[in-house]
């Protein structure tokens, strides 16, 4: 053969080793750390993804947790308000029922009934006493806004009891009335 044909497939046979050694050692690996970058970088865009998620998800529950703390200091602000109102409704109704010589027989409070900014306290009471000191009982409590009898209902019965003083016949007279207690709303 001749020395030029003999000298080509020589420089062929090492340009193809050198080709599959450069592939081998070089350009596989490379490849092989190409894609495992590539699904490293797939890896932290979904995790990315997620903490976005995460971070949307920790918005709504900080807006829910401003939400019901909200709703806790209302509702501690109404039990305060309560706390006091009843009793100071009880202590004003007391005096001036013993200021007219009227006397209670029954008196119930019902659970409060929420509003917007405002909420109404149903109270029922049962009292006993002569017309006129009744009345002027009445007109006291409803002008110093102790009571809404406008918002409730009044039913009056005779009782068998007479006054001492006047020998007239006590009344019983059972009130349905509200009090309204502003802004403690929910």
């Amino acid at each position: 053969m001749n020395n030029f044909a003999v000298v080509t497939i020589f420089l062929l046979v090492i340009a193809i080793g050198a080709g599959v050694f450069f592939y081998m050692n070089y350009y596989q690996p490379m490849e092989e750390e190409g894609k495992k970058i590539s699904s490293e970088i797939e890896g932290l865009k979904r995790q990315k993804a997620q903490l976005a998620n995460i971070e949307e998800e920790m918005a709504e529950l900080r807006n829910q947790i401003s939400k019901l703390t909200e709703q806790k200091n209302k509702l501690q602000m109404e039990s305060n308000q309560l706390n006091t109102v009843v009793p100071k409704l009880l202590e004003s109704t007391e005096t001036i029922a013993n200021k007219f010589r009227v006397k209670f027989q029954d008196i119930r409070i019902s659970p409060l009934v929420r509003a917007e900014d405002w909420s109404e306290l149903p109270v029922e009471m049962t009292v006993l006493g002569t017309f006129k000191d009744i009345g002027n009982f009445l007109t006291i409590m409803e002008r110093r806004k102790i009571i809404n009898l406008a918002a409730g209902s009044m039913n009056v019965s005779v009782s068998a009891e007479v006054d001492r003083d006047s020998k007239s016949p006590l009344l019983s007279v059972t009130l349905s009335a509200k009090v309204y207690i502003m802004g403690s709303g929910i």
